[in-house]
């Protein structure tokens, strides 16, 4: 069986277990977001980065310490030292990140005894070499350097949680995250800065963008907008101001929902109703949950076109 074939089949898999969940009628009353480490596990991993990046955004606590947690989940506490105006500590805990990320990437000695890891090696490294620099020099802030160096930082982390989590890795484009010829469920996978920071760190954002151009991987915040205004950052911070004025709009968004690790909140708000996502937030669900992609509860509301406008206004509110 070629390595197409198995990639395939393995995407076929994953997508039909996941749609039959999606696809299911039943809205779980619990809350439902435990999302315990799982060594080797890169889409659990995934999921615990965009939570606790999440979190950070909105002054929730960090999620529980764990004893089976990946290394690279300290990026989630990073950008929580960086958002508290630590900035050291913050580009010393980058060091750290970036030491382990090294570690990562097969050597010359493990390829040597290993020919299969050569396609990963030179997969990873030649992304990395794409990568520019965080800027240095006279007038550079330090807050603009680490910032940019974070979201540098994340791009590798993904690429890393990319190759250790995919079936087979030919194919797949790490600059535009898009599979070819056939599409990949692993189509779009990004890490995301949180909306919030489009009111508070817009300029630093509007930074980040520029250096990475087309080497951000998808959109650089998870603010949910129409395909191709990912960057357009006056739509940003004027959804994360106000995002029950910005995101009444169905179309806003709307688009492949994403399906791995899904909470019952999620499923509430993809196809429930506003009485279901209250249930399940009562229950003690955290909508600052991401799923393997990355998205939250938020994100699948804008599928949601059974709401009335005024119940998907105050969905949006409870969501965001």
């Amino acid at each position: 069986m070629s390595k197409h074939t198995v990639t395939a089949a393995a995407a076929l898999l994953l997508a039909a277990a996941a749609g039959a969940w999606f696809l299911s009628d039943n809205v779980p009353a619990s809350g439902g977001d435990e999302l315990a480490a799982v060594p080797g596990d890169g889409l659990v991993t995934f999921a615990r980065i965009q939570t606790e990046m999440n979190r950070a955004g909105a002054g929730k606590p960090a999620l529980p310490a764990d004893a089976n947690a990946d290394r690279l989940e300290a990026i989630g506490g990073a950008l929580r030292e960086f958002l508290a105006g630590n900035t050291v500590k913050a580009s010393h805990m980058l060091d750290d990140i970036d030491a382990e990320i090294e570690l990562r990437v097969p050597t010359a000695e493990q390829v040597a005894a290993d020919p299969l890891l050569a396609d990963k090696e030179e997969w990873l490294i030649s992304y990395f070499e794409l990568l520019p620099d965080a800027p240095q020099g006279k007038g550079i802030k330090a807050d603009t350097y680490v910032f940019v160096r974070y979201a540098l930082t994340l791009r590798r982390i993904e690429a890393v949680l990319l190759a250790e989590t995919m079936p087979a890795i030919k194919g797949y484009d790490l600059v535009a995250r898009r599979s070819e010829p056939a599409p990949s469920v692993f189509d779009g996978m990004n890490l995301r800065f949180p909306c919030r920071m489009a009111v508070s760190h817009r300029a630093l954002l509007e930074e980040a963008a520029k250096r990475l151009g087309q080497l951000r991987g998808g959109p650089l915040t998870d603010c949910p907008t129409p395909q191709g205004r990912d960057t357009d950052f006056a739509l940003l911070e004027r959804i994360a101001r106000d995002p029950a004025g910005a995101l009444t709009s169905a179309a806003n968004g709307h688009g492949p929902l994403p399906r791995d690790l899904k909470t019952p909140l999620m499923t509430a708000a993809a196809k429930g109703s506003l009485a279901d996502m209250e249930k399940a937030l009562k229950a003690g669900a955290d909508p600052h949950r991401a799923d393997a992609r990355g998205r939250t509860a938020l994100h699948y509301l804008l599928g949601n076109q059974s709401l009335p406008p005024a119940d998907r206004t105050q969905a949006v509110k409870l969501l965001y």
